[in-house]
């Protein structure tokens, strides 16, 4: 969409040029003094050519924008369809966008996701009611953030005065909505993959304390962005056996669930040391408290609670599920506590066997 807009103001701009020079050659060529156009012309340079020519430019590219964007309304009345028909059952019905880019891509993964459905529902992977409830859930998350998308876009296509700052500001959220939709496709098919073991792990010995160093570092300016500083305390060499891919990925969920939940605290504590034949880590933030009814369900796929379910920027919901799956291949636990003072959440791995 952005691409979109910026096409837009490229070729109304290009069409104003261009008419701005054949009037200069014009009026340089066909108009003389006495000529009534040579009002008209002292008129426009009262008003300033850039303002009058402004007059022009804006419902021509806004003309444009809803032209070139017209094609994608059906692509979205196609993919809502598709979830529709995700949420009734029909997993067999397919969505059809002819277009290879987002909206191609996120049909496809529609259809892949009901051919996966389908197959778990032909193996009896889930009962009946289970089947019922997942697909509500998936519907739902998947609903959310296209609907903002086709509302915003439904603002630009049907109001062809809205300022261009307005158009870039809805085209903005739109865009922010899909990725958050790309992002929540992404998450279930990895979920998808971890039920039937085809999320492949390479495990090799590695050293956690490194590899938490490291998260901080690459998340340094999400907690700058948030006024969160962080407090490393780490034992030195805490080896383990696991993939650290994998691993980064469950710290990472962590880490920014800490900043997402705890940015009413001024510091998120990571630490890290040997209990025994474990390898523990804490991640801790001091934001707002989990109800404690809500503790023993933060790690479910598609639990509600507020606290583990709330749509924040950037979350779909399905972090805690993932990283659970994680650790539990690596052979260890996760478990959350929280309180009135902070919200801990901790990960026992088995420590390496010396050589």
């Amino acid at each position: 969409m952005i691409l979109i807009f910026g096409l837009s103001m490229l070729l109304a701009g290009a069409i104003i040029f261009g008419l701005y020079k054949l009037l200069q050659l014009y009026y340089h060529s066909q108009v003389k003094f006495e000529d009534f156009e040579r009002q008209i012309r002292y008129f426009i340079r009262e008003v300033g050519d850039v303002n009058f020519f402004l007059i022009f430019f804006v419902p021509l590219a806004i003309l444009f924008f809803f032209l070139l964007t017209k094609r994608y309304a059906n692509y979205f009345h196609e993919i809502s369809n598709g979830i529709r028909n995700l949420a009734n059952g029909e997993f067999d019905k397919r969505v059809t966008v002819s277009t290879k880019d987002e909206f191609g891509e996120i049909a496809a993964d529609i259809n892949a996701a009901g051919e996966k459905l389908m197959e778990a529902v032909t193996r009896g992977d889930f009962a009946e009611s289970s089947k019922d409830q997942l697909v509500l859930n998936l519907a739902h998350d998947l609903r959310t953030p296209l609907t903002s998308v086709i509302g915003y876009l439904d603002f630009i296509l049907k109001d062809k005065d809205l300022p261009q700052e307005q158009v870039r500001h809805f085209t903005s959220i739109a865009f922010a909505k899909s990725q958050r939709l790309e992002k929540l496709i992404d998450e279930l098919f990895e979920i998808t993959r971890m039920s039937h073991g085809m999320l492949k792990s390479e495990k090799h010995p590695i050293d956690l304390g490194e590899l938490l160093v490291q998260m901080n570092e690459e998340l340094f300016p999400l907690f700058e962005k948030s006024h969160l500083e962080t407090r490393l305390h780490l034992t030195s060499s805490l080896i383990i056996e696991a993939d650290g891919d994998l691993l980064a990925r469950v710290f990472e969920n962590l880490l920014t669930n800490a900043v997402r939940y705890g940015s009413d605290g001024k510091y998120v504590d990571i630490h890290a040391y040997l209990d025994a034949s474990e390898v523990v880590v804490q991640i801790i933030n001091y934001g707002d408290a989990i109800p404690p009814e809500e503790i023993p369900h933060l790690f479910e796929m598609f639990y509600t609670g507020d606290k583990s379910r709330t749509h924040r920027e950037g979350s779909t919901g399905l972090g805690l599920f993932i990283s659970k799956n994680i650790v539990t291949q690596h052979n260890g636990t996760i478990s959350a506590d929280s309180n009135l003072i902070r919200t801990l959440f901790e990960v026992r791995l088995p420590q390496a066997e010396a050589n």
